[in-house]
């Protein structure tokens, strides 16, 4: 599996899922922007505050999609490690898992791919790994194929 293309396509994910958030921001402003005072003025009030929340949460979603789009920005592709380290595409006898940001599943040219960050339990015991190497992980054995 190329590395490259699979960091590419979490770049991409990352890209449509800001777009279709900044999209929904920009709907709840212009409906905050045509919401007239009504005479029913506490009515009124509640959902204006209640489209206020709306943003505040789409605008913290977008925050941290930012976020992880510097942490995968700041991971070379093309680097290639001998043990499991972030950056690294991971082929194990559960899959294969692409260390960089946990944004959860993608599927890349038919095979699905895990997107995990270094903290995620299952990625912390196979940190420092490498091909041939095998871990217990919730009573099952798994063992590392490769690693790029």
């Amino acid at each position: 599996m190329d590395k490259e293309a699979v960091h590419s396509n979490v770049l991409t994910e990352l890209k449509r899922r800001f777009d279709q958030l900044q999209h929904l921001l920009n709907d709840a402003l212009e409906a905050t922007a045509g919401d007239t005072k009504s005479s029913a003025g506490d009515k009124h009030e509640t959902s204006r505050a209640m489209a206020q929340l709306e943003q505040e949460k789409i605008g913290a979603q977008l925050g941290e999609l930012s976020k992880l789009q510097e942490i995968l920005f700041r991971i070379d592709p093309t680097r290639i490690s001998k043990s499991i380290q972030l950056g690294s595409l991971v082929e194990t006898t559960k899959g294969w898992f692409y260390v960089s940001v946990g944004i959860g599943q993608i599927n890349f040219e038919g095979t699905s791919v895990f997107c995990i960050t270094p903290m995620a339990p299952l990625c912390k015991i196979l940190m420092g790994k490498s091909t041939g190497d095998a871990v217990d992980w919730q009573g099952e054995k798994i063992t590392v194929l490769s690693s790029k």
